[in-house]
């Protein structure tokens, strides 16, 4: 993640509220103000964006219905000269933006240069605030990356600011302090907090910290019934920090307490995968949890290879649970699945399934399993082939899942595994 022109932060601050404003900053941008470029630079004037949905759905106030915009490089200006001849007193930019994929937002002063505020960057947000403080003529929001067909990332572009003529001051560059970030303003789920200050007129200025991540929940287990070999147990995990709780009154399904990394999102469960084949041309690895179980199209998730090394699903839990069952699904040919537990750099297999072909030939595109597990405790779960078949697409032969949902409990909630034991009587 890259903040190159973002300034030092320096290791000390005391924290001040914000000044009341005597002026209300506004909602200044709008479809109708603004104009989506392809890369290059030809224009696709304020109807669509380049392969994806249509502009004015970024700014239709809400900030998680996530468009996609299929090429890197394209770009969309804010054209706040077309209503204040002389510039906005920008105060923010708010970015509705799921975390994905890489973006970069830049101010120009006289409508031609651009000064870049963040660059490069996949912090999500709900939005996320930006600040500016400056007056402006243009807003640009640049794509770095693309996640192609159906890959959705922005949701909204909001510009706030005022008529400049309705200020006092307007905190010229040789007034304002250096950012500083305040220290214990970061938690468990939110961004710490930087703030400045204009000496000229006294106003302290704050933004959301980007050096300053979310915590994370600490969490430990409260067990309140221990599994035995014939029944699961029950219990939570509590954050020792804010009282998160996560309920296990039964094995529950992990994909549903999170989704997939993303720096600055903290949930329970975080998926990632290591490649994806061609996302650009429709493969998306969150159909491994669209309830669609067969290797149909649109249905699976395949890796960029069939290296047993390289590839894998991983499933990374916000602290050990008790591994219950995976149920999953894969191609019809003669495979191997591997279940491995990772601590570090060490990878431990706890099970594996193998999958004989069902040569019918009425068969299945693919075959379904629900796999149990016993005494199994992790925090990380890694997924693997051994594979000397593949999955064949587009020429390449890949590792490929159709569905795959873990099961999981609190620590010592699992069921143990059963324990024979002989008595020999005289």
């Amino acid at each position: 993640m890259k903040h190159p022109i973002l300034l030092p932060l320096l290791a000390a601050a005391v924290f001040a509220a914000p000044a009341a404003r005597a002026w209300e900053a506004a909602k200044v941008s709008s479809v109708e103000h603004s104009t989506f470029y392809r890369d290059g630079g030809s224009t696709k004037g304020r109807a669509g964006m380049n392969g994806g949905d249509y502009t004015d759905s970024l700014f239709n106030g809400t900030f998680t219905d996530y468009r996609y915009q299929n090429t890197a490089g394209a770009y969309l200006v804010v054209d706040l000269d077309d209503t204040f001849s002389d510039g906005c007193y920008v105060t923010e930019v708010k970015i509705g933006h799921a975390g994905n994929a890489e973006y970069s937002l830049y101010y120009s002063d006289d409508g031609s240069a651009w000064t870049a505020i963040v660059e490069q960057t996949s912090v999500p947000g709900k939005p996320i605030s930006y600040t500016v403080e400056r007056v402006v003529k243009k807003i640009k929001y640049v794509w770095d990356t693309s996640l192609g067909w159906g890959g959705q990332s922005l949701a909204e572009i909001e510009v706030w600011g005022v008529d400049p003529s309705e200020l006092g001051c307007l905190h010229p560059d040789q007034y304002l302090t250096e950012w500083e970030p305040v220290p214990g303003t970061a938690n468990c789920t939110e961004f710490g907090i930087d703030q400045r200050q204009c000496t000229n007129c006294g106003t302290y200025f704050q933004r959301n910290s980007l050096s300053s991540f979310p915590l994370g929940h600490d969490y430990e287990p409260v067990l309140v019934t221990r599994g035995t070999s014939l029944a699961y147990g029950s219990g939570t995990n509590v954050c020792k920090r804010c009282g998160d709780a996560v309920v296990f009154d039964e094995p529950r399904e992990m994909v549903s307490l999170g989704g997939f990394a993303v720096a600055g999102i903290v949930q329970f469960t975080d998926i990632s995968v290591s490649s994806t084949c061609h996302p650009e041309w429709g493969v998306q690895a969150d159909y491994l949890f669209n309830g669609n179980w067969t290797m149909d199209w649109k249905a699976y998730w395949a890796a960029a290879s069939n290296d047993h090394s390289d590839e894998y699903v991983e499933f990374a839990f916000g602290c050990p649970i008790d591994l219950t069952k995976v149920e999953f699904s894969v191609p019809n040919h003669n495979h191997v699945v591997e279940f491995y537990s990772v601590e570090g750099d060490e990878e431990v297999l706890v099970g594996e399934v193998a999958v004989e072909q069902n040569t019918a030939s009425d068969a299945p595109n693919y075959q379904r399993f629900n796999t149990e597990f016993r005494g199994v405790t992790l925090s990380t779960l890694r997924i693997r082939t051994t594979d000397s078949v593949g999955f064949e697409l587009w020429g390449a032969k890949t590792m490929a899942f159709g569905e795959i949902h873990p099961y999981g409990t609190v620590n010592g909630a699992g069921k143990t595994a059963a324990v024979r034991t002989r008595i020999i009587i005289d």
